[in-house]
């Protein structure tokens, strides 16, 4: 297991498989820092802290196109059904 809390974009590149092991068993992203800027470069990330990345970002979206159509006062109910039948429609 990782004794550092980061590395460098040069054993990011040497050592990528085990990184990848140890993010895997870990469960938390790795940062990968570029050491001549100083800076964050990346992450890796485990394929599950992958997976709740995007399902975070879809709820965000979602919530935020909530709140972005809510003055509308639509029916979404009825206008889910309506696209349905429309592709439904088209299907067939």
């Amino acid at each position: 297991m990782r004794t550092t809390a980061r590395v460098s974009v040069a054993e990011g590149k040497k050592d990528l498989s085990r990184l990848l092991r140890e993010a895997a068993e870990a469960r938390s992203p790795i940062p990968i820092f570029n050491e001549r800027k100083g800076e964050l470069a990346g992450a890796l990330l485990s394929p599950a802290e992958y997976e709740r990345y995007g399902r975070l970002k879809g709820y965000f979206e979602a919530l935020r196109l909530s709140q972005k159509f809510a003055p509308l006062e639509l029916d979404l109910d009825a206008l889910v059904k309506a696209s349905r039948a429309k592709l439904n429609g088209r299907a067939a």
